[in-house]
Parts: C-alpha cells; structure tokens; sequence
C-alpha cells in the first residue's frame, strides 16, 4: 500500500505545531503574587459523652439522620456546662450540654432557609396530623 504524495498531507501536521512555536518559554517569568493555601488548625475530636447526646437532640430538632450531624468543637462555659459546637448538614447550631449528657438546648447559629423552614412545617403538621388521628382498639370475640 502506498501512501498518497499530496502536499497538503505533508504539510497539514506543520500547520497544527506552527500555533504551539508561537508559545515562548524564553520571556520573563510570571510576577504575579501566589496565593499559599492556608489550612485550619487541627482541632482536637469532640468527647462522645457530650456529642452524642447533641447529635441525637440535633437530629429530632432538624429532621435529620444522625449520620447528618457532626460534633465540631466542644468548650466549656464552666460550672459543669458545655457547648458544643455542631454542624447539621449545611447548618450550624450551639448546644449546651451538661457533663453528665443533659441536653439543655439547641440553637441556630445560622439563618434558617426557605426549604428548611417548609421541612420543618410539613414535619410538624405530619406529627400533629398522627397524633390527631384516634387509635383504633381491636374488639376481641369470646
């Protein structure tokens, strides 16, 4: 088989280099300042004893899975009273813990949006909904 001695198929590979010869390496470097990435300090892992109890009040408060939830940073206020610092989703919340695990309670740290405020509303009226609604006992035959 012989390959075809057109000139265009000669010189078509030169025209596709000819833009890539008009890059020079040889300029002056670039004198644009970079930006460094900058890291977090790493935190120390939130005590289970005062998360869990959170991520559990969290979850029933928010609607969530506690698998949703997680426990950021913990300090204490002093007194044998925590907060916890919680992450839910893509909200934020403080809650206050005692040392023995009592939740005190749960605040948003975060403005609440649209859907989430209409989640909240459709999951109350369900609750409510279902604690309206009589019980039905089963009458046994003798």
């Amino acid at each position: 088989m012989r390959l075809p001695n057109n000139i265009l198929c000669r010189i078509a590979p030169l025209a596709i280099l000819i833009p890539l010869a008009a890059c020079s390496t040889t300029s002056e470097p670039n004198m644009r300042p970079t930006i460094m990435p900058t890291f977090a300090p790493v935190r120390p892992p939130v005590d289970a004893a005062l998360a869990d109890p959170c991520i559990s009040a969290a979850a029933s408060k928010y609607f969530l899975t506690e698998n949703h939830i997680t426990a950021v940073d913990a300090e204490p206020i002093g007194g044998g009273v925590n907060q916890v610092r919680l992450r839910a989703d893509i909200r934020d919340a403080m809650c206050t813990v005692t040392d023995k695990g009592k939740v005190r309670s749960i605040v948003d740290t975060m403005p609440k949006s649209a859907d989430q405020v209409a989640a909240e509303e459709a999951a109350a009226a369900k609750k409510t909904a279902a604690q309206a609604a009589p019980v039905q006992k089963s009458k046994k035959k003798s």
